[in-house]
């Protein structure tokens, strides 16, 4: 009997020593998964834009917080070569408080949030891992890039390589709907036309500016300043979407300075981003077979819209088919 209590004893003894040994050996804290990842393994980014990658997008696994997440290199996954245009500092318009395009209609109040600074196109934020890319990186090369980036916290460090792909691509431009109609003069009798050409060249990558032309089918533009372009009813025209300067107009074109991409900006409710002109029948004859009658009584009425997603100098040209501009 004693001998089984001397040995119940003597167990009794290892395991409180046992105990006071692992009671000051240093606990590690925190934790950094291996699992760590983006949820979208190919993030697609139109460049010369401001694109925010969803702030769910980077997956800690379990990572304990706070953390810190910077990229450590950023390559083209063809050639394997780094490429440090992502991490070079450009100098661009950078808005230091939030833009509100309902309030803030004005260049005084535009520069008042915004200021020239010099960051590099593709930032990541280093508490949420988020992807930030901006308008320099207007001229990186389309291509598909992958990258790799450190997550630190108070465990340590880990790199995680080829983590996704950036894709670049360009997309300047958005022809997104057009028609054309006849219209009998004081009655609502109508009928098709057809659509318009509609087509853009960039003349410049300075400055914001499109320069916005309406042509017969032959290529001869109609004159704005003479009533040969005329707002139709109470419905949205070219000069509804200008916001920080007004429209100048020319025997030729209309010319808006719009500061800010994309645009137009924001939607008139209704009617998205269309735009409607009416050509008056004194100015315009239409083919024969279009109209119920060759008789100079009808008017024609094309809608477009388009939207322009990088800064630049543009001349966007709507070509109305099946009619031709009477000489003056």
């Amino acid at each position: 009997m004693k001998s089984l209590r001397h040995i119940y004893e003597k167990g009794l003894l290892a395991l409180l020593v046992i105990a006071a040994f692992m009671s000051c050996k240093k606990v590690i804290p925190g934790y950094i998964s291996d699992q760590i990842r983006y949820v979208d393994d190919t993030f697609r980014v139109p460049k010369g834009t401001y694109y925010t990658a969803d702030s769910r997008s980077f997956q800690g696994d379990g990572t304990s917080y706070p953390l810190n997440v910077k990229l450590v290199d950023i390559r083209d996954l063809a050639t394997g070569q780094s490429v440090k245009a992502f991490t070079d500092s450009q100098e661009i318009l950078v808005f230091t408080k939030l833009f509100d395009p309902n309030k803030d209609t004005t260049v005084e109040q535009l520069n008042a949030i915004r200021t020239k600074q010099r960051v590099p196109p593709l930032q990541i934020v280093e508490k949420s891992g988020q992807l930030i890319v901006n308008n320099g990186s207007i001229n990186i090369p389309n291509g598909n890039y992958t990258f790799d980036i450190s997550v630190s916290n108070e465990r340590g460090s880990k790199i995680f390589k080829n983590i996704s792909v950036l894709q670049l691509y360009l997309v300047e431009f958005q022809d997104i709907s057009k028609g054309c109609a006849w219209f009998k003069n004081n009655t609502t009798t109508s009928g098709d036309i057809g659509s318009p050409g509609v087509t853009y060249k960039k003349l410049s990558n300075d400055g914001f500016r499109v320069i916005l032309k309406i042509t017969d089918k032959n290529g001869t533009p109609f004159n704005p300043k003479t009533g040969e372009l005329i707002k139709r009813g109470d419905r949205p025209l070219f000069e509804s979407y200008s916001r920080f300067h007004p429209v100048q107009y020319t025997d030729t074109t209309m010319i808006c300075d719009f500061e800010v991409t994309p645009f137009p900006l924001k939607e008139v409710p209704g009617y998205g981003y269309l735009m409607y002109y009416r050509i008056p029948s004194d100015f315009v004859q239409i083919d024969p077979g279009v109209a119920p009658t060759t008789d100079p009584i009808y008017s024609v009425n094309p809608r477009f819209s388009f939207r322009l997603l990088v800064p630049g100098t543009y001349e966007v040209t709507v070509k109305v088919p099946k009619v031709t501009r009477k000489s003056s």
